[in-house]
């Protein structure tokens, strides 16, 4: 591979991991009440991505459906409303690429902090799985349009 194609493989490799990062701050910088992982999550996935999730329990669906079922929709609270904190952390990606598109797999290990109410503790979950995505090159960067969850095993503690 000569050199201008390895340096282009390398920054393209790069932009995917701050893609598949990116996903996880959607989550992050918006806890408790705040709703609004769209803002983040718009710029880490196509239009028509599919998230399928069926592992924790969710039909494949939408990047925006995904988010009223784990906020909810201002009305019904989504499945996250149990939790008052979350950190999603990623590992390094395994990353496949093939001139638009790619491919990667990437470890996750998610904590929820119950939420307390009425003197009764909450009760935390913790999680350890992976996505695979798919990816493509669009014309503002590389984007997901498919990601599957995997689950390796999820504890539920009671919160302190």
């Amino acid at each position: 591979m000569e050199l201008e194609k390895k340096v282009q493989y390398a920054l393209d490799r790069f932009e995917i991991q701050d893609v598949i990062t990116r996903y996880s701050f959607g989550q992050d910088l918006h806890q408790g009440n705040d709703n609004n992982i769209l803002e983040t999550w718009k710029d880490v996935f196509t239009a028509d991505a599919v998230l399928d999730y069926r592992a924790a329990g969710s039909e494949p669906s939408s990047y925006g459906e995904m988010a009223v079922i784990m906020r909810g929709d201002g009305t019904n609270p989504g499945n996250m409303s149990s939790f008052s904190n979350w950190q999603h952390l990623m590992g390094n990606p395994v990353v496949t690429i093939e001139g638009d598109k790619a491919a990667a797999r990437t470890d996750l290990w998610a904590t929820h902090k119950g939420k307390s109410s009425d003197g009764k503790s909450g009760t935390s979950l913790y999680v350890a799985g992976a996505f695979t995505d798919e990816l493509v090159h669009t014309g503002q960067g590389w984007r997901i349009r498919y990601r599957k969850l995997e689950l390796h095993f999820m504890d539920m503690i009671a919160t302190l």
